[in-house]
C-alpha cells in the first residue's frame, strides 16, 4: 500500500526498517511532546515499528512510514494506531526536526486521515497531544477535528481532539 502527497510517500513498513526511525525516535527534540524529551530504546523502537506490520496486516491502515520523495530519506510516520488503551484509532504524527516548519506533517495528515475514511472506512479516529504541543493542536484544528477533552495519562495532561467519518466527508464536500 503506498499513497503518495506531491512530497512524500506513505507506505506500510518492513519489520527491518526500524533503524530507519531511530536517528527520529533519539532524538530528545522530536521526544519533548512524546516522552518528555526521552529517546526511545532501540527495543522500543523494534516494537513499534513490529505493531505497525501487525496493525497493517490485521486492519489495513497503520502508522505510516513517510518518505520524502526528492530524497528518498525516511522522515517519520504519519496514520491512524493505537493509543494506549483508548479503544478507538488515534491518527498521530512525528517528523524528524530538520522537516518542521514545512507543513509536511500537514499534508501526510490529510493524505492519513483521507485513507482511513475513504478506504480503511474508519468510523471516527481521536488524536492526542499534551496542551503545550502547539503545533501539533493546529494540525488537528486544519485536519477538521475538534477539541473533544483534557484528560490526564500517567501524570501528563493531555488533550483529545477528535472527528468521525460524517464529518470527514462533510467538510471535504464543503471544500
Amino acid at each position: 500500500m503506498i499513497l503518495r502527497t506531491e512530497r512524500l510517500i506513505l507506505e506500510d513498513w518492513q519489520g527491518s526498517e526500524w533503524m530507519a526511525l531511530r536517528p527520529i525516535a533519539q532524538d530528545p527534540e522530536v521526544m519533548r511532546y512524546i516522552t518528555g524529551g526521552i529517546p526511545w530504546t532501540d527495543e522500543k523502537i523494534q516494537s513499534f515499528i513490529e505493531r505497525q506490520v501487525k496493525l497493517y496486516a490485521e486492519c489495513g491502515y497503520c502508522r505510516w512510514k513517510l518518505t520524502e520523495q526528492s530524497t528518498g530519506e525516511v522522515i517519520g510516520f504519519c496514520g491512524p494506531g493505537s493509543w494506549r488503551d483508548a479503544g478507538e484509532p488515534e491518527i498521530g504524527w512525528w517528523l524528524a526536526r530538520r522537516c518542521w516548519g514545512r507543513g509536511l506533517a500537514t499534508e501526510a495528515a490529510r493524505a492519513a486521515l483521507r485513507d482511513a475514511f475513504e478506504r480503511a472506512r474508519l468510523d471516527r479516529l481521536i488524536s492526542v497531544a499534551m496542551p503545550a504541543n502547539s503545533a501539533s493542536r493546529r494540525i488537528m484544528e486544519k485536519l477538521g477535528l475538534r477539541f473533544e477533552a483534557t484528560f490526564e495519562s500517567e501524570g501528563t495532561p493531555l488533550v483529545r481532539y477528535a472527528i468521525d467519518r460524517a464529518t470527514y466527508e462533510l467538510n471535504t464536500t464543503a471544500v
